[in-house]
């Protein structure tokens, strides 16, 4: 879900802003998630949540929607989907580097060397050739900067997510709690950047479209990201997301025409080999 969602915003980003879609998604998954949360609970449940909590699954929102998502998007439009994915893929790197500190989980010489080779995959995917990659190489060193930053704070995000989840009724009653706080502080994110001029392109003809894409990317989405912490920890989970580029890659050299060449595939087999040794 999570290489399809990048590649229809990657594609639809002449039209639309990437940041703006953000915030519009995550308003349509609030919708949903109010929608069905009287199954699930309803206010009664919602109400129950301690307030310790609450700021938790905000901060998680806030650091992992607001501004992460928003990081990853605007990365997409600089080095495409090809490079951004993989980059990004590297945040269960930081993830476990969170997990040494605040765990107490050691450090092994399998990590160390799975580090190595994922600093080295970032290295040769961030290494842009204008004629043979297709990508402007002016935006090759903020695109790799936002698709790390957006790394960094997913791996914060997961943490603090897998930390709330274990206090809150459950995960609906966390997306009721989640969504709203990250539409308004993705919302915030993209006007920022841009003002008004980021919300133009959401036509009569294209909302029906972009409401689907929502409702899969946050609605379904956000459902299945939550459940997958929970029941797997969020080291797991973080794992699991890195088989994201294995499917974007291939697609977004077949639907979006980017070119992946030989430096770009060995950056992706280094990180993806590079997270599995450290997890």
């Amino acid at each position: 879900m999570w290489a399809t969602t990048s590649l229809a915003i990657k594609a639809q980003s002449e039209a639309i802003h990437p940041t703006s879609f953000n915030a519009f998604r995550m308003a349509v998954g609030t919708v949903f998630a109010y929608a069905i949360l009287p199954f699930f609970g309803g206010w009664s449940a919602l109400a129950s949540i301690r307030t310790p909590t609450v700021l938790v699954l905000c901060v998680s929102s806030v650091a992992g929607i607001a501004l992460a998502d928003s990081l990853y998007f605007w990365s997409l439009t600089k080095i495409g989907a090809s490079r951004a994915m993989p980059i990004s893929g590297a945040y269960p790197m930081f993830t476990w580097a969170l997990a040494v500190p605040l765990l107490g989980e050691a450090i092994t010489a399998r990590a160390m060397a799975g580090t190595l080779l994922v600093l080295s995959g970032i290295y040769l995917l961030s290494q842009l050739n204008e004629r043979r990659e297709g990508t402007d190489p002016h935006d090759a060193l903020p695109g790799t900067a936002a698709a790390l930053g957006a790394a960094v704070l997913w791996a914060v995000s997961t943490t603090l997510l897998k930390a709330g989840l274990q206090e809150a009724p459950s995960i609906f009653v966390a997306n009721a709690v989640r969504l709203p706080v990250g539409a308004v502080g993705a919302a915030l994110v993209a006007h920022g950047q841009g003002g008004k001029r980021v919300w133009q392109g959401y036509t009569r003809a294209r909302l029906p479209r972009l409401v689907a894409l929502a409702l899969y990317s946050s609605g379904i989405g956000m459902i299945a990201w939550p459940l997958t912490v929970s029941l797997a920890g969020a080291a797991r989970a973080a794992l699991i997301l890195t088989a994201a580029p294995l499917i974007g890659v291939p697609l977004s050299a077949w639907f979006l025409h980017e070119r992946v060449g030989r430096r770009a595939v060995a950056g992706m087999v280094l990180t993806l080999a590079g997270v599995w040794l450290i997890l």
